[in-house]
């Protein structure tokens, strides 16, 4: 804190004999400290005497105690920071203070001053004294530098961003040549004996060769000695690593062109020795690099023809070597020539949409690339799998994580797809004589000999004897991928039913044919037979995902439902690979029709009851609402419901099956229901999460069975699909789970269970279910949280939507206690404010999703229900917040539309149609333009309507006298309140009506106007039937505005 401790520090870190490191790092610390006070140029705080006394004794250390044998003792964080203060100063003062920043330094490695190009034989650099001690600490200076100055990968100012603009300008006027000449220097001296030092040097040119003139290091000293160096196996990999950051070097395309003439870098990386992986590697980036320039150059419209086709024979004599590469054993010297395999295959790609004849060489290179694309495509065979044990040793969900290999491996099959399917539209009949031929060839040798689940490679070598798991993955992978391709290029349709195809006919149906002869060998290869973890998944993956197969191979399905049902596919010995065949089996059952899983009913309830026990494991429980194997588990419920549901299974087998699924669920939650009192349950998480699970699984299990039709077709009061006993099995499950919900509700977990399975009993069991409702609605509203209150405002749009009339009367019981949860959520929050982001967010939510079900109310035509004799009283004051605050909330332009649309539908029903004539959904302008007319009025009465059932339902007299009373308070509120509100939103500070969204708000207030005039009121509308704008506008627009009506943004608009 001192303003001399900078001095005390550097008089310490400079003391002989020194001081411990650590109290030297500390002092290096202290001036750099000091150094950036002085700001990004060095003069903050009259800081020049601070920075040149620094600079000279920090100069005179390093001449000092660096050209010994100190230097080789020094700790290297100590020299790190040294080389890294001393850089921070030089930015600070060069070139102002210290122009001769870059000199010095060369200098005190005893390197000669020369600026000059190295002359052709190198004559002009001399030895001078060169100090190797001192030649790293200047490497370490000038990589800081570049750190500092150049990496994009440190943060910079603006200010800091000018600086560093301004000295690379300088450097390259007075000091690049300098470094050049030492770089020559260094490596021409140094290189046979000090390997680091040159590995240094090497380096350093690779980072300022971005932005120094290329002149200086690309001529024929630097580039015989790089060259040379490409063969010394301690520098090679440095060597070729600089060799590439020249060539990517951002120049103009003739430029370029020129310098990879002058390079020739692609006869040069013919002739190296890549045997080396690391060096091959580093090789392939080399090539890869060329393979994109020379593309590019290829490609530029602004090059010349004759400059193209020069690219084009250069990147033709590449090819080979990127193929060399791509072949290697080692998947990072393969992917090092990715960017450009992909580059060349979309300009072939771009030259077959063109009609382009391709030349011999290209389709000679697309020849040999696929088959080395698709050999890579396959796992290693020393590709290590954890044993069955292994996988499932500490595993809470079934299933264990990618681990490095894997994640590593898919990411490079997903590259290798790309060319692939990029080659498959360049030249489809060589993609489909590779493709499908490989994957053809192995399911026929899994037919013939099997197939091995612990040896990788083929019995009797490749091709040969019992098929290895390798190439049997490989198979199903192939066969994933032409489908794939197929699907994306011209869709699918097995059988003209399933999946559009637009190309309709010709090759298109012919490679349809192809996939499904190709599936058809799959299924009947046996391949599945296999136990390796990486066979099944994929293999019934393929099933689901080209599921329109079984439309036109209904025969197949039945060996393969077994196949499912077996050792390798549901009991798999491997349970990390269990859950994921749990779901392609439920999505398999959802593919097949009803009638044809009669069949399997008993035979498939049956494989899979082994699996349905229920363990509750809290530690499982993960992140939105997650339950690990137990989510795996859901879809087996949920399919044995599927495969219980078809029509023609015959009634007596169907409820035998429902008892033997339902009885454990029901004895194990009555079980631990009994095994302690409720205060005593609700402090048991293991038992709370015990009964999720046997909740949701019911309800999981009746999810399988269809949705009951609420239409005339079929009364949602008998669905045609539930026999009388099913429906008793499932009015028992809805009995246990709503008692359970009334004696635990506090808890989030079975509020969680008892709304999923209950809503699901709604939409099997139609209106029968609806006197759960008013049970399920007190329980979850009286503990519920806003994210739950959100599900259950979905719930009960869904339910009034679809269950109209039948849930009128439920819907008017649950309307207030629902209300004023919702209102108090919204007060506590407008007295205490919002604790955070995530809070604010949710409560907009929930004033969306409030409007939204008073909006699912009028559209269902019960609107009504706001006029029981229990609601009538408070109808003002539900309205009341809708118009004063949420209509006016503009900082959420949907919820202020959603507020004056509700309004708007209140008009409709109680001002405009009173007495229900018309359906509210579908009020035209022209259907209220009539609704005044008695003849019309008239004909219309004799008609029963939806809301008119709906008020017979709720007891409610549309033409009485309490309703025509409760309608005029409504008409009143109105006038006081809801038309001002209309001139009070749009005019608010902060209201953009440029903005598209508040437009619209704009637009759903001009007809809720509109709608006051249809209403007829004479309070709102005058004689000629014009707005009273003259009452309410001037009052409204003008504070906000300051000006009179005709110059409000506004006033046009009205």
């Amino acid at each position: 804190q001192s303003p001399d401790g900078w001095q005390v520090c550097l008089q310490l870190f400079t003391k002989v004999p020194e001081r411990r490191s650590e109290t030297r790092l500390f002092a290096l610390q202290v001036v750099e400290a000091m150094i950036a006070d002085a700001g990004v140029r060095g003069c903050a705080n009259g800081a020049a005497g601070k920075l040149e006394t620094t600079r000279k004794v920090l100069l005179e250390f390093v001449s000092t105690q660096y050209s010994g044998d100190r230097y080789r003792s020094e700790p290297g964080f100590i020299k790190n920071t040294l080389a890294h203060t001393i850089t921070v100063l030089g930015l600070a003062m060069y070139p102002a203070q210290w122009p001769t920043f870059v000199k010095d330094m060369i200098g005190l490695a005893g390197i000669p001053d020369a600026t000059g190009p190295v002359s052709e034989d190198g004559a002009s650099v001399g030895t001078g004294n060169l100090q190797p001690q001192l030649a790293d600490f200047l490497i370490k200076v000038l990589s800081s530098l570049d750190e500092e100055m150049v990496n994009r990968a440190v943060p910079h100012g603006a200010e800091e961003l000018a600086r560093n603009t301004e000295i690379k300008d300088a450097m390259r006027v007075a000091d690049v040549g300098r470094m050049a000449n030492a770089w020559y220097t260094v490596l021409s001296q140094l290189a046979g004996t000090h390997t680091e030092l040159a590995c240094g040097v090497l380096q350093l040119m690779g980072a300022y060769v971005s932005w120094i003139d290329i002149n200086l290091v690309v001529n024929q000293p630097f580039m015989r000695i790089l060259f040379e160096l490409l063969r010394v196996p301690a520098l090679r990999c440095a060597a070729c690593h600089c060799l590439t950051s020249i060539v990517g070097k951002g120049m103009r395309p003739m430029e370029k062109l020129c310098l990879l003439q002058f390079l020739g870098v692609v006869d040069a990386m013919a002739q190296l020795d890549a045997s080396d992986a690391e060096f091959a590697e580093e090789v392939g980036r080399l090539a890869n690099v060329t393979g994109i320039e020379l593309t590019s150059i290829w490609t530029d419209k602004a090059a010349t023809g004759e400059a193209q086709a020069a690219a084009c024979a250069m990147l033709e004599q590449l090819l080979p070597l990127l193929l060399s590469f791509l072949s290697h054993t080692q998947s990072e010297v393969s992917s090092a020539v990715f960017p450009a395999i992909n580059d060349v295959l979309g300009v072939l790609k771009k030259l077959q949409r063109e009609g382009v004849a391709l030349s011999t060489v290209q389709q000679q290179f697309l020849t040999q690339i696929l088959p080395v694309l698709v050999e890579k495509l396959q796992y290693r065979d020393d590709y290590a799998w954890p044993a069955p044990s292994d996988a499932a040793a500490g595993d809470t969900d079934g299933s264990l994580d990618e681990d490095d290999d894997e994640a590593m491996f898919s990411e490079l099959r997903h590259s290798l797809r790309v060319f692939i399917d990029a080659i498959g539209q360049i030249a489809p009949e060589l993609y489909d004589s590779v493709v499908l031929a490989t994957a053809q060839d192995i399911f026929r040798q899994c037919s013939q000999y099997g197939v091995s689940a612990e040896r990788a490679g083929d019995e009797g070598g490749r091709g040969r004897g019992q098929l290895g798991w390798v190439r049997a993955e490989l198979g199903i992978y192939l066969t994933q991928a032409f489908g794939e391709r197929l699907s994306s290029s011209k869709g699918l349709r097995f059988g003209g039913t399933r999946f559009a195809q637009p190309n309709g006919a010709g090759s298109g149906t012919l490679a349809i044919a192809t996939l499904k002869d190709l599936l058809t060998m799959m299924i009947q290869s046996g391949i599945v037979g296999s136990s390796h973890p990486a066979i099944a998944p994929m293999y019934f993956e393929n099933l689901v995902r080209f599921g329109g197969y079984f439309e036109v191979e209904r025969d197949a399905a039945a060996p393969v439902l077994q196949s499912f049902l077996g050792a390798t596919g549901v009991h798999h010995q491997y349970r990390s690979v269990r859950p994921r065949i749990w779901y392609f089996l439920h999505r398999f059952v959802k593919l097949l029709p009803a009638p044809a899983l009669a069949t399997y009913s008993s035979d498939f309830v049956s494989a899979v009851a082994g699996l349905l026990k229920i363990s509750a494991d809290p530690s499982s429980i993960g992140v939105g609402s997650s339950y690990g194997l137990f989510d795996s588990q859901l879809c087996l419920f949920e399919a044995c419901g599927m495969v219980l549901a078809p029509p023609n299974l015959e009634d007596s087998t169907r409820m035998a099956l429902l008892q033997y699924l339902f009885d454990p669920l029901f004895t194990g939650a009555q079980h631990t229901m009994n095994a302690q009192p409720p205060d005593q349950l609700l402090q048991d998480q293991r038992a709370l999460l015990q009964i999720h699970h046997y909740l949701t699984a019911i309800g999981s299990i009746v999810k399988g069975f269809p949705d009951v039709r609420a239409d005339k077709a079929a009364s949602a009061s008998a669905p045609e699909q539930l026999s009388a006993s099913t429906m008793q099995v499932f009015l028992k499950a809805a009995d246990m789970c709503v008692a359970i919900l009334e004696a635990l509700c506090t808890s989030h977990l079975v509020r969680e269970a008892a709304r999923f399975t209950l809503s699901r009993m709604l939409s099997v069991l139609g209106a029968e279910a609806l006197p759960y409702l008013p049970r399920l609605i007190d329980s979850l509203v009286s503990s519920c949280a806003v994210e739950e209150l959100l599900d259950l405002l979905g719930l009960l749009g869904l339910a009034v939507f679809k269950f109209k009339p039948y849930v009128a009367s439920t819907a008017s019981e649950l309307l207030l206690p629902v209300i004023s949860k919702v209102y108090g959520f919204l007060d506590q929050v407008a007295q205490t404010g919002a604790t955070g982001t995530d809070e604010a967010v949710l409560l907009q939510d929930l004033r969306k999703a409030y409007l939204t079900w008073i909006a699912a109310i009028f559209n269902s035509d019960l609107d009504n229900i706001f006029l029981a004799p229990q609601n009538a009283q408070h109808l003002v004051t539900i309205f009341q917040p809708i118009a004063t605050q949420l209509a006016a909330d503009h900082s959420n332009p949907q919820s202020q539309r959603l507020a004056f649309g509700v309004i708007t539908k209140a008009i409709q029903a109680w001002l405009v149609d009173p007495l229900g004539h018309h359906t509210l959904a579908m009020l035209t302008p022209a259907a209220l333009a009539a609704i005044n007319n008695s003849a019309s009025a008239s004909s219309e009465s004799s008609r029963p309507r939806l809301r008119q059932a709906a008020a017979q339902a709720l007891g409610v007299s549309l033409g009485s006298d309490s309703a025509r009373e409760t309608r005029e308070q409504f008409r009143q509120f109105v006038v006081s309140s809801v038309l001002p509100a209309c001139f009070a939103a749009p005019t608010q500070a902060g209201f953009d009506l440029a903005d598209a969204q508040s437009s619209l708000v704009v637009a759903e207030i001009a007809g809720l106007l509109q709608m006051m005039l249809l209403s007829g009121a004479p309070d709102v509308a005058g004689s000629n039937g014009s707005a009273a704008t003259t009452i309410f506008a001037p009052q409204m627009l003008s504070p906000p505005i300051g000006g009179d009506l005709n110059q409000n943004q506004c006033a046009s608009y009205l």
